[in-house]
C-alpha cells in the first residue's frame, strides 16, 4: 500500500487509486463560469415539467381549488354580515358586491340565511382541509420524482464517463452531488410549488380586492412591484450566499470521506488532533455560511415587512383622503389585506429560499455536462467481443496530463489467447496503466490496440470489457452478503456455479465454515473478513464472470503460500481456455507464466519465459530475480 499525504489528511490509497492520482485529481467545482440564474431557472423549470408533468398538473389543479374554497369562503363574509343585520346600503362597491352574492343564491333557488351561509362556510373549510392534505402529498410526490430523476440521471452520466475523467475528478464531489445537492434541489422543488400556491391564492384575493376598490388595489400592486424591484439586489445576494453554502458543504463532505477512510493511518501517525483541527475549521465554515444565509433571509424579511407596512399606511391614506373609499369597503379591504400580507411575506420567504437552493441545480448541471462531454460511446447490442487469437498493443503511448512524463511510451506487446502472460517491473514502471489500456479503461494517446487483428477503438471497449475479469490489489466488497457480492459480477449465476467459483479461488473452505455460509454479511468494504479472504472472494467473483481474459493485479499478494499455490493451480488448470495477465512484483508467482514482459519506464525492455530471461546475466529480469534471492 502506498501512502499519499494531502494537506487536509493522510489518505491510504491502493495501486489503482494511485494511477488515478497520477492524473491529477481536481475538484469538480473548478469549472467554467456557472450558468446565469435565468438560464438555470429555465433549465430547472423545463426539467420539472418533463419529469412530473401529470403530478404537477394535479398539484396546480388542487392549488386552484384550494384557493377557490378559501376565496369563496371570504366572499361570503359580506352577505353574511348583511344577513346578520349589518346595513351595507350606501357602502359603494361593498353593498353592490353583497347584493350580487345574495342574488346568486336566489338564482339557484336558495334564500340566503345565516344558517345557510354558515353551513356553506363550514363545508368550504372541510373541502379546503381535504384539498390541503392532497396538495401536501402530491407536492411531496413531485419532490421525490425530481430527486429520483436527477439522482438516476447524474449517476448514469458518471457511470458512462470514461475512466480517465473519473480519475481526474474528486469522487467526493460526485457523492456530494448525488446526495446533499439533490436533497437541496428536492427542497427547492417543494418551495417552488408552495410559492406557486401562494401566488395563486394571492391573485384570487387581488381579484376580490379589485371588485371592491380597483383604485386602492392598483395602488397596492404598483407599490408592491416597486418594493420587489428595490429588493432585487438582496435577492442576488441570497443567491450568491446559496453558492457559498453549496461550496462549503462540498468541502466538508470531501473532508469527511477522506478523514474516515484515513482514520487507521491517522491513528498510526498520531494525527487525530491535526485532523480534528482541519475538520473543525471546515465545519465552522459550513456553520458560518448557514448562519449568514439565515441572516440574509431575516434582513430581507424585516425590510420587506417594514416596506409593506409603509405601503399599507400610504394606501389607506390615499384611499380615505383622495379616493374616498366607503368605510365598509375600507374595513373589508383591511381584513383582506390582513390575510394577503402574511401570504405575500411567506411567498417572498419561499422565493428567497428557492433562489438560495438554485445554485445546487447549477452545480449538478455542470457536473452532468462535464460527464457527458467525457462519455464513452454507447455499446451496440451486437458489439460483444471475444478473444480467439491475440490481443496486441502496437506503438502505444499515454500521458496522464500535459507536462508529465509519459506513463507508457511506444509500447508494443502481444498477449496470445489461452496463454498466461506476466507483466513485471519495479513500482511506477507503468504496469497498472498498461493493464488499464489493455482492458479498454484508458484510450492511448497514440498507437493502436488490436483484438484478433482488428483495431479496438472507443466504440468497442464496452463490448470488450464484458469479456474481462479483474482482481485489484485492494479488493472492494459491498456491505452485503457473500452471495450478493458474487452475484454482482453475474446476476444469473446459480448456487452451484458460485460454489465452484469459490473452490477455484480457494475460498470454499472458509466460506463453508462461516455460520451463515453464502449469506454471511462481509461488512463495510469487507472489513469483517481478513485481507486474504477478501482477495479470494474477489478471485471467485472474477472466475464466476467466466471471462475470456483475466487480469490479476497483485491478486495473490495477501495470500499465504499454501492458498497462493491453490489459486495458481486453479489458474494453471484452465491453461489454454483462459487468457491470464498477471501483474506482479513477487517473481515467484509468475515462474510458470508462458510469456513474461519486463516493464520499465512505461515500455517493454525484455520479454521471454522464465528460463530465457533468468539466463540473461546482465538483463533487467535477472537483476530483479537476484534482488529477490530466487534460484533457477
Amino acid at each position: 500500500m502506498a501512502k499519499i499525504i494531502s494537506t487536509r489528511s493522510i489518505v491510504v490509497a491502493s495501486k489503482d487509486q494511485i494511477s488515478c492520482d497520477l492524473a491529477g485529481r481536481t475538484p469538480l467545482a473548478h469549472s467554467p463560469a456557472k450558468p446565469l440564474m435565468k438560464s438555470t431557472l429555465a433549465a430547472y423549470l423545463g426539467m420539472l415539467v418533463r419529469v412530473s408533468r401529470w403530478h404537477l398538473i394535479g398539484v396546480l389543479i388542487v392549488m386552484v381549488l384550494y384557493s377557490l374554497t378559501e376565496g369563496v369562503g371570504f366572499a361570503l363574509l359580506l352577505p353574511t354580515l348583511q344577513v346578520a343585520g349589518f346595513n351595507l346600503a350606501g357602502q359603494g362597491e361593498a353593498g353592490r358586491y353583497a347584493a350580487i352574492v345574495s342574488n346568486a343564491f336566489v338564482a339557484v333557488g336558495l334564500r340566503p340565511s345565516l344558517i345557510l351561509l354558515l353551513g356553506v362556510f363550514v363545508m368550504l373549510v372541510g373541502a379546503r382541509t381535504v384539498l390541503g392534505q392532497m396538495q401536501n402529498v402530491w407536492t411531496y410526490a413531485v419532490q421525490q420524482e425530481v430527486e429520483h430523476h436527477l439522482r438516476r440521471r447524474l449517476y448514469r452520466a458518471i457511470a458512462d464517463a470514461n475512466w480517465l475523467f473519473v480519475c481526474r475528478s474528486r469522487t467526493s464531489d460526485f457523492t456530494h452531488a448525488l446526495t446533499s445537492e439533490i436533497d437541496r434541489i428536492g427542497t427547492a422543488t417543494s418551495l417552488a410549488l408552495i410559492f406557486t400556491g401562494e401566488v395563486v391564492i394571492g391573485m384570487l384575493y387581488m381579484a376580490i380586492a379589485f371588485a371592491l376598490s380597483a383604485g386602492m388595489t392598483a395602488l397596492v400592486l404598483i407599490s408592491g412591484a416597486l418594493l420587489a424591484f428595490a429588493f432585487r439586489g438582496r435577492t442576488r445576494a441570497i443567491e450568491n450566499q446559496g453558492e457559498e453554502v453549496s461550496a462549503t458543504n462540498k468541502s466538508l463532505y470531501a473532508a469527511t470521506i477522506e478523514h474516515l477512510q484515513s482514520l487507521k493511518a491517522a491513528k498510526t501517525y498520531g494525527a487525530e488532533a491535526r485532523n480534528l483541527s482541519i475538520f473543525s475549521d471546515l465545519s465552522a465554515d459550513v456553520a458560518s455560511a448557514n448562519v449568514d444565509g439565515t441572516r440574509q433571509q431575516a434582513i430581507a424579511a424585516t425590510w420587506f415587512e417594514l416596506g409593506s407596512v409603509v405601503i399599507l399606511a400610504v394606501v389607506l391614506f390615499v384611499s380615505i383622503q383622495i379616493l374616498a373609499v366607503p368605510p365598509a369597503s375600507i374595513l373589508i379591504l383591511l381584513l383582506l389585506f390582513a390575510r394577503v400580507m402574511p401570504r405575500i411575506m411567506s411567498g417572498q420567504y419561499h422565493y428567497r429560499a428557492f433562489v438560495n437552493a438554485l445554485p445546487s441545480f447549477a452545480n449538478l448541471l455542470d457536473i452532468e455536462t462535464r460527464c457527458a462531454a467525457a462519455a464513452e460511446p454507447a455499446m451496440h447490442p451486437h458489439d460483444r467481443l471475444s478473444l480467439t487469437r491475440e490481443l496486441a498493443a502496437d506503438g502505444v503511448s499515454f500521458t496522464y496530463s500535459e507536462g508529465r512524463v509519459p506513463a507508457v511510451r511506444d509500447l508494443s506487446l502481444v498477449i496470445p489467447a489461452g496463454k498466461i502472460v506476466a507483466l513485471v517491473g519495479p513500482s511506477g514502471a507503468g504496469k497498472s496503466t498498461i493493464a488499464d489500456i489493455l482492458m479498454g479503461l484508458i484510450a492511448p494517446d497514440s498507437g493502436t490496440l488490436r483484438l484478433d487483428g482488428r483495431p479496438l477503438g472507443p466504440e468497442g471497449v464496452r463490448g470488450w470489457r464484458d469479456q474481462i475479469g479483474y482482481v485489484a490489489p485492494d479488493t472492494f466488497l459491498f456491505h452485503d452478503t457473500i452471495r450478493a457480492n458474487l452475484k454482482w459480477a453475474r446476476p444469473d449465476a446459480g448456487e452451484d456455479e458460485m460454489l465452484a467459483a469459490l473452490r477455484q479461488a480457494s475460498a470454499f473452505d472458509f466460506v463453508a465454515a462461516l455460520s451463515d455460509g453464502l449469506d454471511t454479511i462481509v461488512g463495510d468494504r469487507g472489513i469483517l473478513l481478513s485481507q486474504g479472504e477478501r482477495q479470494r472472494l474477489a478471485l471467485a467473483r472474477a472466475f464466476l464472470r467466466r471471462p475470456s481474459m483475466l487480469f490479476l493485479d497483485e491478486a495473490t499478494n495477501s495470500l499465504d503460500s499454501e492458498n497462493e499455490a491453490r489459486v495458481l493451480d486453479a489458474i494453471e488448470s484452465r491453461r489454454g481456455e483462459l487468457t491470464v495477465v498477471l501483474i506482479a512484483h513477487r517473481l515467484s508467482t509468475i515462474r510458470w507464466a508462458d510469456l513474461i514482459y519486463v516493464v520499465e519506464g512505461g515500455k517493454v525492455v525484455e520479454s521471454g519465459n522464465w528460463s530465457s530471461l533468468s539466463a540473461l546475466h546482465d538483463g533487467r529480469f535477472r537483476a530483479l530475480w537476484e534482488a529477490q534471492s530466487l534460484t533457477a
